[in-house]
């Protein structure tokens, strides 16, 4: 098995892959993807070693800013420099953007036609006929970074070093942390104004943030009840509020401080995730959201895509006898949402110690997922798949 060569594209060159005609590539979540064994691609000074399983990879976030409807051709000088040299092209974006496109509209043919052509994706588990296809580009996938010194170069602060403890001794004091971030996602407004109607945003056992509350849509809203609540407290609603001063929003993805859990994270007995896809067609689309208390060893429920909890448990982890998972399997988006807070009050009447009990006698599958978690060579997986590819 040849050993891989990753190159990059210097954005800084007035040649372009594309000439220019398709989207800014992004190389900062390459380069930490690849722990920085990376390096750019120069047709007129790489040298290239022929024994090498050589890949250019070109990343994309968006898949509508790629224009995959039109058709537009490799830079002729770059394409027949790789295919001279065996440099395989990789394009990637991320996969639920893939799927939305696919699954929501019309003129979607093409982009199923071109499917096999993004080859890094882990299509190894279906569902119910539903393909997660976990992106190996995608956050979810960039795990690397968390413990990994890093510097990026395309950061003013590039070398500050970031370290990240996930152990810490702390009083549980909190039954609940819930950290909905940006509340224009539809998939946060109905279990934000479910809170207030039952006034448990003031709760002292309920840790509650909600970081932006601007910009909320009617559409957003899933009842006449509860927009009726959205009017009645838009102003409280629309504050921002933090964990911590110092984890506001501008500054939340810079040097991977997404990761990192600040310490009154430990005082809960349970998170509420909020995954960013968290509708039907983001299947796959696993970020740092989920990780997070897998990593800090607290137990979670979710408010994402259908079918997460039969993909996790495909790679070895395990679930709560005390929580009831029933909304994971629930199809459509909104009453799957209701059923993610029905399942909060349910558990929210236990007492603190009623809830702590129950943590501490199922503490072994805390610790089997943190285990399962550390221990997956992620880094080993990803070159694997890049071992497979042989087209150009």
């Amino acid at each position: 098995m040849s050993k891989n060569k990753f190159y990059i594209w210097d954005t800084s060159l007035d040649i372009d892959p594309f000439d220019f005609q398709r989207a800014k590539i992004y190389n900062k979540d390459i380069i930490r993807l690849l722990n920085n064994n990376v390096e750019y691609l120069y047709l007129d000074k790489t040298i290239i070693n022929k024994r090498l399983n050589k890949f250019l990879i070109l990343n994309y976030l968006q898949i509508g800013d790629f224009k995959p409807s039109l058709k537009i051709d490799i830079n002729k000088k770059i394409k027949d420099f790789c295919i001279k040299n065996n440099i395989k092209i990789i394009v990637s974006f991320t996969r639920e953007l893939l799927n939305t496109w696919t699954k929501d509209r019309p003129d979607s043919d093409h982009i199923k036609k071109l499917d096999n052509v993004y080859y890094m994706f882990n299509k190894g588990y279906c569902v119910k006929g539903y393909d997660i296809g976990i992106s190996f580009f995608d956050h979810a996938y960039n795990l690397g970074c968390f413990h990994i010194d890093m510097e990026d170069p395309d950061h003013p602060d590039h070398k500050k070093i970031l370290t990240i403890e996930y152990n810490k001794p702390i009083e549980k004091t909190k039954k609940f942390s819930i950290v909905t971030g940006m509340l224009i996602r539809d998939s946060r407004v109905g279990f934000v104004l479910r809170l207030i109607r039952d006034n448990l945003h003031n709760h002292p056992e309920i840790l509650f943030t909600k970081i932006m509350g601007k910009d909320i849509r009617p559409h957003h809203i899933p009842s006449e009840e509860l927009k009726e609540i959205y009017e009645k407290n838009k102003s409280y609603i629309e504050e921002d509020t933090f964990l911590e001063d110092n984890m506001n929003i501008s500054k939340l993805y810079r040097d991977s401080f997404e990761w990192r859990v600040p310490d009154i994270f430990y005082s809960a007995l349970i998170n509420v995730v909020f995954e960013t896809r968290a509708r039907s067609t983001g299947y796959g689309s696993l970020t740092e959201k989920t990780w997070k208390p897998i990593m800090a060893g607290i137990p979670f429920i979710w408010i994402s895509f259908p079918h997460q909890m039969q993909y996790l448990k495909s790679i070895g982890y395990k679930f709560y006898s005390f929580i009831d998972y029933t909304f994971d399997s629930i199809k459509d988006d909104w009453k799957r949402y209701e059923a993610v807070y029905n399942e909060f009050k349910r558990l929210n009447d236990f007492s603190l110690e009623q809830l702590k009990e129950m943590v501490d006698s199922e503490s072994h599958i805390t610790e089997h997922n943190k285990n399962i978690f550390y221990n997956r060579d992620y880094h080993r997986e990803l070159m694997n798949v890049f071992s497979t590819i042989t087209k150009i």
